[in-house]
This record gives structure tokens, sequence and C-alpha cells, in this order.
């Protein structure tokens, strides 16, 4: 670094500024007025906008009104539907040191953090925020909190030599340090940077969806419309009339509020998952959920409890008991609470409810705190009767060497060590002398491990039947998580298979079908690093599986980006929270399995919808009705399909996705069967009032023709929503109470409306219709709902025998 004793002088510091640049992360500037705007332009915005200036240049304000309001309403919905890097940026930005003691031309001082150059001397200390990424000089060993880059909840100690990162935060000690990297080429920089590529490359499905049914919508409606319009013309209509009546139908074809009620039906189902913990950050992300068929899980806190426990230990020295070498574990701990680690913490919590006296007995002389150098604890006490005891507990093979019976012991030590190395164990030495003078003896090995939760075995076997592969992705070394793999089953097969960093670089160097056909393979990975995570999402999803990540740091946060779900765990940074798309309010992956069963609910209701309004849209194709006759149907329609957020559906047993062949094949055969009756209908009635079939004059009156079609078609669109929720009968499965409340509502409203009400139109007028009329109408849809409901039936099990 180029750096003396006495630091960087200032000339150098700003020669190094200007060439390394300030060290804060880069964000991108956005233009959150643009974004707004953006809203406002594609192809079902432009068709309304198209419909919205044809009725103004009419003069039909009303219309003009409506419509407005309907866009302005689309475009303010996906606006703040929609999620950004940006808030993953400024999370870590929050979390950076905004000064920092540096030495400079030999004396030290606050600067800003953002000043800070490669070779610049610090002190850092307890309670400060690590500023850049540096090495450790000469000094004793720091404790580190890396909560914030790793989400792990354990310190862990660095000495000289070791680096540490910026957002790091020192829990214990002193020492100077030397800045190695700034801004963008940190830890926390270079995670920034992926997490804006990642970002870069986000589109959800349901927005393509979307976007693709509505371009078909669009060009069936135009080529319909401009046909109709030359038709028009050719018949004698003036320029503007023509247009007028193509209006209609072109507003009538457009499905002008389904980006409104999808996006509500997916809002509630977001209430739903929050009250299973699970809160979204994204709405779209409930239908990229329902479709995962592969989940990246952390080991910490996801499959495991976060919490290490001992487990049965190896007694060495006959005259010690498990109980006895806990307690002698005990004595050798930093027993009050607030400067424990998490080890000591274990073992005095594990003591025997009766040797609790006797341990609070002991008279603490000294207490040497674990240094990584030494790697072991030691301390001298006094017990109840006078007797002094030198008690030490670390790194097994250390203790081993301090001890006086090491020859005799030292083959069944190292057998128990290794042992429990190969299962993933750790194994803590405790030996003990008598007297301050006294030789050690060894006295046994306490194991510690951290274990599954209790439920995740069964929550890994629901998953296996939901067609969900769950892989552990841990940074734990890999004896430790082939172990965890074992205990939890991770996997159908008798033995899971876990590789290492190792296999995973061999096979990316044999190209990226190997290593793609590695991370679809195996059953776990271990000793991983955050590129790593963010390369296993991109192979898997490049071999076309819908990939969710856990996370819970920093380090996590360019994964789950870049993962079409991911998923902040409990406990989670604002980093990860804020790139994640769905963040966890309690720990388990039991948590994450029930929100992918409400996600396929969800979906089933979405797509139930979308297949209703294309249905709809198709139906009332080619039959000019007055624009606020259309606009009562469609308030009609969708407030009735706002209540399908809380139907009756039952979730998927496989991982679901957007078969978009068979969504517009089947909305065809449920839009094109009631269009061919509705046709029908109108052949009849104007055949009738031209006196062709004059037993039908008391129902087909031509004033009243207009106002019939109007009903046939609104009560064909209500009925279609049955038919369009299950795969079978309609019958098969009932509607929830408030879907029907609301059907019964909206067919009486539009009956009533029908019979009692004169809408009168200088183009298109309805008069009111008889009660006759009305029940034949009544009874003319359900015969052909009868007819569509049977021919979706037939269509959906020749899919099935595909």
């Amino acid at each position: 670094m180029a750096t003396g004793p006495e630091g960087l002088a200032e000339a150098e510091a700003a020669k190094r500024l200007e060439e390394f640049g300030p060290n804060v992360l880069e964000e991108a500037k956005r233009n959150e007025l643009l974004i707004f705007l953006s809203f406002f332009w594609g192809p079902m915005p432009i068709m309304i906008w198209a419909a919205t200036a044809v009725v103004a240049v009419e003069g039909d304000w009303e219309d003009f009104g409506v419509l407005l309001t309907l866009q302005v309403v689309n475009g303010t919905v996906g606006f703040f539907e929609e999620k950004s890097a940006g808030d993953a940026i400024a999370a870590l930005k929050d979390s950076l040191a905004p000064r920092a003691s540096v030495k400079r031309s030999g004396a030290f001082r606050s600067v800003d953090a953002s000043t800070l150059v490669p070779g610049d001397l610090l002190n850092v200390k307890l309670g400060d925020i690590v500023p850049a990424d540096c090495k450790l000089l000469g000094g004793k060993a720091l404790e580190v909190d890396q909560a914030a880059l790793t989400g792990e909840s354990l310190p862990v100690t660095r000495g000289p030599g070791d680096t540490v990162f910026m957002g790091s935060v020192i829990r214990r000690g002193e020492i100077e340090a030397v800045v190695c990297f700034t801004g963008g080429r940190t830890f926390f920089g270079r995670a920034a940077e992926m997490v804006n590529r990642a970002a870069g490359e986000q589109q959800g499905r349901f927005a393509k969806v979307m976007f693709q049914n509505t371009i078909v919508l669009f060009t069936l409606s135009v080529t319909l419309c401009t046909v109709i319009y030359f038709k028009l013309m050719e018949s004698g209509l003036s320029p503007l009339k023509a247009l007028g009546t193509t209006v209609v139908i072109l507003i009538a074809c457009i499905p002008i509020a389904m980006q409104i009620v999808s996006t509500t039906v997916m809002a509630v189902g977001g209430r739903s998952l929050a009250e299973k913990k699970a809160i979204l950050a994204r709405l779209s992300a409930i239908e990229e959920l329902s479709g995962m068929d592969i989940l990246c899980s952390d080991k910490t806190g996801t499959l495991t409890q976060n919490k290490l426990q001992l487990f049965d230990p190896v007694l060495i020295d006959p005259a010690v008991d498990k109980d006895e070498l806990v307690f002698l574990g005990a004595l050798a701990a930093k027993r009050m609470a607030s400067g424990a680690d998490a080890i000591d913490t274990v073992i005095v919590a594990s003591v025997a409810e009766r040797d609790r006296p006797r341990l609070d007995a002991h008279e603490e002389l000294d207490f040497t705190p674990f240094d990584p150098v030494l790697k072991r604890t030691e301390a001298t006490v006094r017990d109840e009767r006078g007797a002094v005891l030198r008690v030490t507990k670390g790194a097994t093979k250390v203790v081993l060497d301090l001890c006086a019976d090491k020859a005799a012991v030292e083959a069944d030590v190292l057998r128990a060590n290794q042992d429990l190395a190969d299962r993933g164990f750790r194994s803590i030495g405790v030996a003990v002398a008598r007297g301050a003078k006294g030789a050690f003896k060894f006295a046994g090995v306490i194991s510690l491990f951290d274990p599954p939760r209790v439920d995740t075995k069964e929550t890994l076997e629901r998953a296996r039947g939901m067609g969900i592969a769950v892989k552990m992705v841990t940074g734990d070394q890999t004896a430790i998580a082939v172990e965890t793999s074992k205990s939890i089953a991770l996997s159908a097969r008798a033995t899971p298979v876990v590789e290492d960093m190792r296999a995973f670089a061999a096979a990316e160097k044999r190209g990226e079908a190997e290593a793609t056909a590695l991370c679809e393979r195996v059953d776990g990975f271990a000793e991983v690093y955050p590129e790593h995570k963010y390369r296993i999402v991109e192979l898997l999803q490049l071999a076309g599986h819908t990939v969710g990540m856990t996370g819970d740091g920093v380090n996590d946060a360019p994964a789950l980006k870049k993962a079409q779900i991911g998923i902040a765990v409990e406990g989670a940074t604002d980093a990860a929270r804020a790139a994640a798309d769905i963040v966890l309010t309690e720990p388990g992956l039991s948590v994450i399995i029930d929100a992918i069963t409400t996600s396929r609910c969800i979906f089933a209701r979405v797509r139930n919808y979308v297949i209703y309004r294309i249905a709809c849209t198709l139906q009332i194709f080619a039959f000019a009705i007055p624009v606020i006759g259309i606009v009562i149907i469609t308030i009609l329609n969708d407030g009735c399909m706002l209540t399908i957020a809380r139907d009756a559906v039952v979730p998927a047993a496989k991982p679901q996705s957007w078969d978009l062949a068979e969504l517009r094949l089947v909305a065809t055969v449920l839009g094109v069967v009631p269009l061919a009756s509705s046709l029908l209908l109108l052949w009849l009635g104007l055949t009738s009032a031209d006196g062709l079939y004059p037993s039908y004059a008391w129902l087909f009156g031509r004033k009243q023709l207009i106002m019939i079609m109007y009903l046939k078609i609104s009560i064909s669109d209500f009925l279609t929503l049955f038919a369009s929720r299950t795969r079978g009968p309609f019958y098969e499965r009932a509607p929830a109470p408030l879907l029907f409340a609301a059907f019964l509502v909206a067919t009486l409203t539009a009956t009533l409306l029908a019979t009692q009400a004169d809408l009168d139109d200088s183009t298109y007028p309805m008069y009111a219709i008889g009660s006759n009329a009305a029940a034949f109408v009544w009874l003319y849809n359900l015969a052909w709902f009868a007819v569509q409901d049977a021919a979706k039936v037939a269509l959906y099990r020749a899919f099935d025998l595909r």
C-alpha cells in the first residue's frame, strides 16, 4: 500500500482520492416522473388513449371521464407495484460508517468515511463500523460482528494479517488497520454491483404474460375495428358516425380493468401471506412463487435452529462423567453473559441443575479469554473447600499437547476428534490441573452442533410432494453440510449428494453445461461464497428452472435479487430485505412451504380471472352497445370478480406456470360459444322484428332488441365466471359464499336495469324489456351455458391426455 508508520501525507491522500474515487457506493439516478409516465405507454394504454381521444372528438365527455379515470388508475397501480434495486442500494449505504479515525502525516483525526483511500491507516475499536475493506496490523485479536454482511449472529475472531470488511462492527478489542479497498471495489461494493446487475435482468413472468395477452387482444381488436369501420363507411355512414360506432366496439374489446382486478386479487392474497408470516415486497412474486421448482436454502436458521447445542461428549478420564465434563468446561468459560461468546454461553447453560450452586461457589481467580493464536481459554478458580484448580478448553489437539497424560490418551482423543469432525461436529477439548502448579490431565471432548429444526424433515417431505427440490447452499464446511443433509433427509436419496466449491469450480472449467448439470444433480453445496450463490442461481435459471433463494446478509443480496423469488429470512439485514421479493417474519422452512401453498391458490384465482376476462372480451366482439352499457357490464363483472380473491380453490400439486396456448384456447372456447349464441339470438331478433318469424314478435321488438342483447351478453359474462373457475364441470367445486352473493347482486342489477330503465342514446338507444323477455333470455343463457361448460371440460380432458 506504500504506507509508512506515519500514514499517508495529505497530498498523497488527495492524489489517491482522485485516482480511486470516493469511498461510496455508486447509485444509478432514477427519474421518478419518467418511470411513472412509462406506465401510460404500451399496447393497453395506447388502446385506451385512442378510445379516449375519439370520444373527446365526439364531445362525449361522460365517456371521456370514465376512460381517463381508468387509465390513471391502471398507471398508478402499476407504478406503485413496481420495485427496483434502488431500495437495496440505499440499505447498503445506510449500513456504512459516516466517519473514520485515520492517521495522516503522523496524527490521527476524524474524517468523512467517503474520503478514505487505499493505504490509509485507521484505528478501529469497540463499537466502530468498519468504513472500508481493511487488513489488520499488529496487536491483539478483535471480535468482529459480520451480521450485516453474512447474517450470521455469531461474532468471528480476526487477528493481525486478517481482513475485515466494510460494514462490519467491532465487538471487542482495538487495533490499527490499513485500508485495502474502497467504494465499489469493497465486498460491499461488489455485492451492490451484482444487485444492480440482477435487477436489470429482472422482469416478472406475470408482467410478460399480461403484455403478451394484451398484444393478442390489441391485434384482434384493431383488426376487427378496422374492418367494421370500412364496412360502416360502405353502408353510407359519415366518417364521424362510423368512427363512433367503431370506438364503441373497441372499448368493448379492451379488458380495461384486467390489470386492476389481477393486482387486487394478488394484493388480497398478499395479506393472506402476511398472516402466514411472509410479507410481499413485490406483488407479482406471488405468481413466481407458485411456479418455483427449486429452492436454494441456506442452512443456518432455516434448516437448522441457529443455536449451538451439546451432544454426547467423549469421556477420556474415567473419573469424569458427562455432567462433570460440562461442569469443568463451564469453569473455563466466561460466565458473565455480557462478555460470553456463543460457545461459552451454551456450555454454561448446559450445566446440570444440581451443579449450578457448585459452579457459583467457585471463585474465579484469573481468566484468559479465547485467543486465536493460543486457540483456547483458561481459568484459575478456587472451589468451596479452598482448593485451586486450573481448567482449560479449546481446540482438542492444542489442549491435548498441554497434558501430562498425552501419551496414554492420544490415540483415543485423536480418533474421537476425527470421528466428530467427519460427522460435522465442533469439538472442544477440556483438561484440568489440580493446584496452581499441577499438570493438566485430559478430561474429555465436548461436542457441539447446530441441530435441525424439529419440523425440517417433515417440511422437506411436503416440498418434494409439491414438486419442489430443496438444495442446501451454505458457507459451512463440507462435513457439517453432509451431516446436516443426512439428519434432515435433504433428498429422497438414501445419502444426499453435497459438493464443495472445488467440485463446482472444476465443473465450470469443463464448461457451462457441466456446471449446470452439477447444479441440477446435487442436493447441496458447501463452503459457498456470495459470488457462487449468484452463479448457482444463474445456471439453474438458464436450465429453465424457476429458482427461489433464501438469505439474510449483504452477501446474499445479489443472489436474492437474481433469483425469481428472493426470500429474506427472519432476522435478515436491511440490505437482504430490500433485495428480496418476500420477507419472512418467522424462522424455518415450513413458513416458505406454507407460503408456496397459499401462492398456488392465488395463482389459480388470477389464472381463472385472466381466462374469464379474455373470454368476456371475445364474446362481446362485434356488438355495438352504448358505451354506458359496456361500462355497466364491465363494472358489474369486475366488481363481481373482485370477490374471486376469496374464492374457494384447490392448490395445485405441482409448480404452476402460464401455459399460454392452453389458457388462450380455453378462453377462446369459453368466449366463442356465448358469442355464437349471441349472434344466433340477434339473428332471431332481427328476423322476427322484420316479420320472418312472427311467433317471436312478442319477444323481439326492434326497439327492445339492443336491451335484450345487453342483458344476454351481461348474463353470459356472469355465467362464464363459473365455467372458468374449474377444470371439470362447474359444479365440481362450490364457489365461495361471497363470490356467489356478488354474482346474484350483479345479475339481479343487470336484470332490473333491463326491465326498468330506458337509456336514451342518440345512436344506440336501449329501451326496457318485459319480464317475459327477461325470463326467456335467462333460460336461453342457461341452456347455452351447459354447452359452454361441456366444451370446456372436453378441451381440458384433451389437454390432460397430451
